[in-house]
């Protein structure tokens, strides 16, 4: 078994047994995986990074069908402002709980590793907190395309009519996967009313690069709106528990 390197993201680190740690990483060449690091808790061993989220240069015996074992991994970045604002590191953490709930092991998806690398050097260099939320709403949506889910927004999903400005009662189906026209949205059962200038930010955003989302000025009722649509398409297609948001809610409305 040789000795092999890729960068990873640190997603979840716990004690295992006395001195070891279980560790799940998001790696570049491997996807997720689980892996196992010896003998680094209250030993002479050199100690290993594990605090998340956290980037590293990760050095391990691979293991497909086990517990892979980590031999040292070196910090690349260890995103120090996240860890010092409570709002980002709920929404960094958030998006860790995500990936361990929704990604296979042992899938490898370069495009996707890039993406959160992206998202979490501009949600640490973020300052306004509408920057801040737009930064998490605008990962939510390329995740979801990179996942395959959508939303598509150019054509309505069923009947294929270019979505236009002078389109009346167009419909967001997150069952059907995007925005429906008004006569296909007839039989689309559980589904959103969804005006054009939504689905014209939506489709921005989706094309954006993240390096020019600081750019991008969203009226408050406008983001307000893209947060509930986005929210609504996430939970259908990935419904996992968002704890770590609704710990900083509990914390926000208690302060």
């Amino acid at each position: 078994m040789a000795l092999t390197r890729t960068n990873a993201f640190i997603i979840q680190s716990k004690r295992f047994r006395e001195t070891s740690l279980f560790i799940i990483y998001y790696t570049l060449n491997f996807g997720k995986i689980n892996a196992i690091a010896k003998g680094v808790i209250g030993t002479k061993k050199p100690p290993l990074f594990h605090l998340f989220p956290s980037y590293v240069e990760l050095f391990l015996y691979r293991k497909e069908s086990a517990l892979s074992l980590v031999s040292s991994s070196d910090l690349l970045d260890p995103f120090p402002k996240l860890h010092q604002d409570l709002k980002k590191l709920s929404y960094s953490l958030y998006i860790l709980e995500l990936l361990k709930e929704t990604i296979k092991e042992n899938e490898k998806n370069s495009s996707l590793f890039w993406l959160l690398l992206k998202t979490f050097k501009l949600l640490e260099e973020a300052e306004e907190p509408n920057l801040i939320e737009l930064v998490l709403v605008a990962f939510q949506l390329k995740f979801l395309k990179v996942l395959g889910y959508g939303p598509f927004l150019n054509n309505c999903v069923s009947c294929q009519e270019k979505i236009e400005k002078n389109l009346p009662s167009l419909r967001l189906s997150a069952k059907a996967g995007g925005v429906l026209c008004r006569r296909c949205s007839r039989d689309a059962g559980e589904s959103l009313s969804i005006g054009y200038p939504l689905v014209a930010l939506m489709n921005y955003l989706l094309d954006l690069k993240f390096s020019l989302l600081p750019r991008l000025k969203v009226p408050v009722n406008l983001r307000k709106e893209l947060i509930k649509y986005v929210n609504y398409f996430r939970t259908y297609h990935l419904p996992v528990s968002q704890k770590s948001l609704e710990l900083l809610k509990s914390i926000e409305e208690n302060a």
